[in-house]
């Protein structure tokens, strides 16, 4: 049976969008499939460092809601810091939006309303079965089909993954309340391993709470309580609650001719449960190794660019989440932890880096704050 496409890509999110971009510019025949109508939803606080959109020559410009300037980081007990991020750093967009822009962007077919079934593949390619019965083939297939990815454990893959749980909302805000919450706020201390969040935009505020490090029962009161403190409200909210697969150790990530990407892959952040910049950055290997006609060190590749310096961000989440008030008042607290930390959120340090950095800016900063003693 002869090539249908050079490349099937299973999913338009960021990760299978980048991947079909380029691999569209270098010439080959791609197909993306997509199980929903494009734009479809997408549950996500919709943060994306620039540094992310400047790996593209696209003009994202209209899809960017706002620009995030401020922060804001606030304890249970009621602690508050507020810090500037770099400027230019951070942008917010709508998934729906952001995901169909950068697929439309790709020289690929697209198909949406396109469910994948199974997937077979043999020495010379791989076929992707549909629910209508139609087949397709391909040399490649990549799956970025997202958390729960049910053909990554066809081919042998991600099995046994454990998953942390996130439930969010996109909120209609007047002029008040977008005055009221003009910087992303982050909300620590809560009785999970995780945060809650509320992050402007334009016209609404994306809001929601996840535990990254386990799945506890009463994420609903808990957001709701939250936002009911904040003075938000949520008669007119949806929510949504989905799965994150926060990166918890190295594992495979392509089976023959088949490669995962982004959530499929389990490239979520286990600090601060984010996925768009791994996402894009797997999406492009994904295509490098297609293109070099070679993908036995892809799994390699992303251990060594993404996943290494995620598993310190397990260490970190580990301490943080566990030791929430100490982590607060010497970390957050700190200026010069929180320097630090502000730039991680803007994609310009790693976690690795950090944590060599970060006995000296503890150290320093307990000095900072001692108060210098009386005569």
């Amino acid at each position: 049976m002869g090539q249908d496409y050079d490349v099937i890509v299973v999913g338009a999110g960021p990760a299978g969008a980048t991947a079909a971009f380029h691999l569209g510019a270098a010439g080959k025949r791609v197909l993306v499939l997509e199980k929903e109508r494009l734009p479809r939803h997408k549950p996500c606080g919709g943060g994306v460092p620039t540094s992310v959109l400047r790996r593209f020559p696209i003009d994202f410009s209209p899809m960017v809601e706002r620009e995030v300037r401020r922060v804001r980081f606030r304890f249970a007990d009621g602690r508050e810091v507020t810090a500037d991020l770099p400027s230019g750093a951070v942008v917010m967009v709508r998934r729906d939006r952001f995901d169909h822009y950068l697929v439309s962007q790709a020289h690929a077919e697209v198909r949406d309303g396109a469910r994948v079934v199974d997937v077979r593949q043999d020495g010379t390619g791989v076929e992707a079965v549909l629910a209508s019965s139609e087949t397709v083939r391909a040399r490649y297939l990549i799956l970025a089909d997202g958390a729960g990815s049910s053909l990554a454990r066809r081919v042998g893959l991600r099995r046994g993954r454990r998953m942390g749980v996130t439930l969010e909302a996109e909120v209609p805000a007047n002029d008040h309340i977008r005055a009221s919450f003009d910087a992303a706020l982050f909300l620590f201390g809560l009785p999970i391993q995780g945060y809650a969040w509320v992050f402007p935009k334009s016209d609404r505020l994306s809001i929601g709470v996840g535990a990254f490090l386990g799945r506890p029962e009463g994420l609903r009161g808990l957001l709701e309580q939250e936002m009911a403190r904040l003075g938000i409200p949520l008669e007119e909210a949806r929510l949504y609650g989905h799965p994150l697969p926060v990166y918890l150790q190295h594992e495979q990530l392509h089976q023959g001719r088949v490669l995962l990407t982004g959530d499929a892959a389990g490239l979520v952040d286990p600090l601060l449960g984010e996925g768009i910049r791994h996402a894009v950055r797997s999406g492009e290997r994904a295509a490098e190794a297609i293109l070099r006609e070679d993908i036995s060190g892809y799994t390699a590749r992303i251990h060594r660019e993404i996943g290494n310096d995620l598993l310190w961000g397990l260490r970190w989440a580990r301490f943080f989440y566990n030791h929430p008030r100490v982590s607060f008042e010497w970390g957050v607290r700190n200026p010069l932890f929180l320097r630090e930390f502000l730039r991680l959120l803007a994609g310009r340090t790693t976690y690795r880096a950090m944590a060599l950095r970060a006995p000296f800016l503890v150290a320093l900063g307990v000095l900072c704050r001692r108060k210098p003693e009386k005569d």
